[in-house]
């Protein structure tokens, strides 16, 4: 009977698979030697991080204090959140003097100190620039308000819709200029009785939006690119461009089919306040000033221009530009990141990475980020064991990947906050989201000890999660399956020919199975195989896959895989044949690799023991019997 059922399953196995097909989704070509083609950026929220201080907030020394964090994962490229001067509004997104940072953080001698250390350890830094809007506070604003000089026409100002009754009778309420909602809830229009005008804004009442199609303007946001240039930073990560600009009639903008609620901003379609032609233009002139700016100064490697929008597939190809006019280098994927958990993960992920691959441009790098600082982490989105199945695929994706500080140790968002503790009020219950952006922003999980060694503060900034005490950087680096070990092989494979320059096929065969295949021409092969589903699955890798060997060789397993480096696998459906485990992942390769010892394994320890103690007395005997 147990025969039986073992044919039974095997058939199955067969019919799913036999019928599929991988297609090349990404075809090798001429390698890209620039230092960022196949790099990881690692996102580092400054006050998360480290704190060094005791201050209870992170900063940039503390963020130097862990630079070798960043060597052990095989990390190259660092991007640090927005750490200039700002009353802290929005966390920082809110600038108040873009030359200065913020005591919060440090000091421009911590800066060149990281900056400092990171180039003996050949690390790259990038940082958020926000030329999207400024803080209320910044002198600019302030000057523009009185509309003085230059700085007169920095912001959208615009007229009351009633600006005539309004000069005329002060006890008339100035109505706004159109129907433009803010993203962070109510209007978009604040009325300032100084300059008797409405100043725009996307974001909160604090954040006005620069006006840029100002000359003045466009020349100072190179000048602060040139600053920071100037201080040793390699590139930068520019923040919102999809709100940058806004139709110059501003016209009221129309509902959603079927849709009336004029106070609510997912009602309408946003057609005149989003995704303007004209950011294009502006991505293409940032990234000639970064080629020309790091040429003058004779600097050896190339400026890294990164962007983030919540844009289309079709305009983000834009942002590449061409070989003529080059634009941003990775403008950031974000598909990943806000797709729904339901019953069709496998076919999201796999049309989600093929619909970016099919029309990215030629000689073009893609990129890839599932976790950032406005959404859930992966852990807590679809569970802790599926972490290390993200980390496996994004890390074997070809291109740029983008982690999320503590993803490398499968950290979860922080749901045990109280109200009073919430600091993300701009937030809470907005359009965009229904929780506050506190719970991915808790602090790093370094060690066991109080605050996660995250700081020597008894109180941080936010609270740290109560798991850190099983959850953290030193415990998983003594553990050779942790989730740290599992990135960290991850990181180390990325550094083979075959995943910097290989073919990339993807094989969906299931609801449950997902499959990757990289390969590149008399190298070896590698091939994830993950089950987001809830049984184990047997996969039979030969009816999915042409040409392979009978016999392969696990890379690498995570923990709940049962799989260790150098077992073999089957890929026919007699011998060993994949069977794996629910929310579980292997890498498999057609390279030998040295089997694993036991780990752990106290009895065969012992015995072990024994048996040497034992042949050792039976010689001493023997010798002393002899003589």
């Amino acid at each position: 009977m147990k025969t039986f059922f073992v044919c039974c399953q095997l058939m199955i196995a067969y019919y799913i698979c036999a019928t599929v097909n991988g297609d090349v989704y990404f075809k090798a070509s001429k390698p890209n030697n620039e230092w960022w083609s196949s790099t990881i950026i690692y996102q580092a929220y400054p006050r998360s991080f480290k704190d060094s201080n005791r201050d209870g907030t992170g900063d940039l020394k503390g963020i130097t204090q862990k630079l070798d964090h960043f060597v052990d994962l095989g990390i190259e490229t660092i991007w640090v959140g927005p750490f200039f001067k700002s009353p802290m509004d929005d966390m920082g997104y809110d600038v108040e003097d873009f030359y200065m940072i913020d005591p919060m953080f440090g000091t421009m001698s911590d800066l060149e100190e990281l900056v400092f250390e990171m180039n003996k350890r050949n690390l790259k830094l990038i940082i958020d620039l926000i030329p999207n809007h400024s803080s209320y506070k910044c002198e600019w604003f302030q000057k523009s308000i009185k509309r003085e000089g230059k700085y007169k026409d920095y912001y959208v100002w615009r007229d009351a819709s009633n600006q005539q009754d309004v000069i005329s009778n002060s006890s008339i309420t100035p109505q706004p200029p159109n129907n433009w909602l803010s993203l962070f809830g109510g209007l978009a229009w604040t009325w300032i009785e100084e300059r008797k005008q409405f100043y725009y804004h996307q974001f909160s009442k604090e954040q006005p939006d620069f006006d840029m199609r100002n000359p003045d303007v466009k020349q100072q946001i190179l000048d602060v690119m040139g600053f920071w240039m100037d201080k040793g930073v390699n590139g930068f990560r520019f923040d919102a461009l999809k709100y940058l600009y806004e139709n110059v009639s501003f016209p009221d903008e129309p509902f959603l089919p079927g849709k009336s609620n004029a106070s609510e901003y997912l009602e309408f379609n946003h057609t005149y306040t989003q995704d303007q032609p004209e950011i294009i233009d502006s991505v293409l002139e940032w990234r000639a000033f970064m080629i020309n700016h790091t040429n003058s100064k004779n600097i050896s490697i190339s400026g890294l221009m990164t962007s983030e929008s919540y844009s289309s597939v079709d305009l983000l190809m834009q942002y590449y530009g061409n070989f003529t006019n080059p634009g941003a280098q990775v403008p950031f994927n974000l598909a990943l990141v806000r797709f729904p958990k339901d019953d069709h993960i496998v076919e999201n992920i796999d049309s989600i990475i093929k619909n970016w691959l099919a029309n990215l441009p030629e000689n073009a790098v893609p990129n890839w980020v599932m976790e950032n600082h406005d959404n859930f982490r992966t852990s807590s989105k679809f569970g802790a064991e599926a972490a290390t199945m993200f980390t496996a695929l994004k890390l074997a994706l070809p291109g740029i990947e983008v982690t999320y500080y503590g993803s490398e140790i499968g950290m979860e968002d922080n749901m045990y906050l109280r109200p009073e503790q919430v600091t993300d009020d701009k937030l809470a219950g907005s359009p965009r989201v229904s929780r506050p952006r506190d719970y991915q922003r808790c602090p790093m999980q370094w060690d066991d000890s109080i605050c996660a060694g995250f700081t020597e503060e008894k109180k941080s900034w936010l609270p740290v999660n109560p798991n850190y005490y099983k959850m953290n950087v030193e415990s998983q680096k003594k553990i050779p399956t942790s989730s740290y070990n599992f990135y960290k092989k991850m990181s180390q494979l990325r550094k083979t020919d075959t995943l910097k320059n290989g073919d990339l096929r993807t094989y969906n065969i299931t609801k449950s199975i997902y499959i990757l295949k990289r390969s590149l021409l008399e190298h070896e092969s590698y091939i994830v195989v993950t089950n987001f589903g809830s049984e184990t699955e047997t996969v039979i890798l030969s009816n999915v896959i042409h040409n392979l060997k009978d016999e392969l060789f696990v890379y690498l397993g995570s923990e709940n895989s049962g799989y260790s480096p150098g077992t073999k696998v089957s890929t026919i459906s007699t011998g060993n044949p994949i069977q794996l485990r629910p929310q579980s992942v292997v890498v498999v390769t057609d390279k030998f690799i040295e089997p694993d010892l036991p780990r752990n394994n106290a009895v065969g320890s012992t015995t072990g023991s024994s048996t040497k103690l034992i042949s050792l007395i039976c010689i001493c005997m023997l010798k002393r019997w002899i003589l």
